[in-house]
């Protein structure tokens, strides 16, 4: 990779149906942190870092995004028609077409600061997952790592893995690297369509191409899936962002 990554690819298609009625008419990502959603605060800390285009991998509710992409334009949606029955592997591997570039990957349902995007646009190693401490106090993503701190290992059971981080949701990615994810999955898809793309990052790291890990002791953040992770990330991380 030369110089600062200038697209990243937000995966957006699920259906978010863990916060009940807050998400019947629009997307998760448009939950409000504060005053403004997620998915335009990351947008935003983005367009800040220096990116330029922005995928938007999109499946429930496609045309809210579609409505922000006349606001934004940075951004590009693709959509993902098997959003329902699919995971965001899937949704990864169904914007192949369009993604032609080293990018930043990143989940709809972040709030982060600012130095998770430029941790990684600093980082001199072309693949990088982004980690911390563990802090979240559910639905956690642990990771091992080899010597060379490279991914080793990802479960959802710290019982399973020596843990040396959590697992933020923000990833630099090159396009070879993500090409080899499409090769490998293209060979799973029938049989493993709800595949998370953490899995999919795991098999290539083991496999074939390194994915360094990169832990930032540090960072505020918080992945919000529910109305408690909401609650939470009011009242701990927003001060912060």
């Amino acid at each position: 990779m030369q110089g600062k990554v200038k697209t990243a690819v937000i995966m957006a298609a699920g259906m978010g149906t863990r916060f009940g009625d807050m998400t019947e008419t629009i997307p998760k990502g448009f939950i409000k942190v504060g005053d403004h959603s997620m998915i335009e605060r990351s947008i935003q800390t983005l367009i800040d870092c220096g990116v330029e285009r922005i995928i938007i991998g999109t499946g429930y509710h496609r045309e809210a995004y579609e409505q922000l992409a006349n606001r934004y334009p940075q951004i590009i949606c693709h959509f993902s028609p098997r959003y329902a029955e699919t995971n965001s592997m899937f949704t990864l591997w169904n914007c192949r077409d369009i993604i032609d570039d080293d990018f930043l990957l990143l989940e709809s349902d972040l709030v982060f600061q600012k130095k998770a995007i430029t941790s990684l646009q600093d980082c001199p190693e072309p693949d990088v997952m982004l980690v911390t401490p563990v802090t979240k106090f559910q639905d956690q993503y642990y990771i091992q790592v080899d010597d060379n701190k490279v991914l080793s290992g990802c479960s959802t059971d710290k019982d399973q893995v020596v843990v040396y981080g959590e697992m933020v949701g923000i990833h630099k990615i090159s396009y070879r690297f993500y090409q080899e994810m499409c090769s490998d999955y293209a060979q799973k898809v029938t049989d493993h369509s709800k595949l998370g793309y953490e899995f999919e990052l795991e098999d290539i790291s083991r496999h074939h191409t390194p994915l360094h890990v990169l832990k930032v002791n540090d960072l505020k953040w918080y992945e919000i899936d529910d109305p408690a992770d909401l609650a939470y990330a009011e009242e701990h991380i927003l001060p912060y962002l």
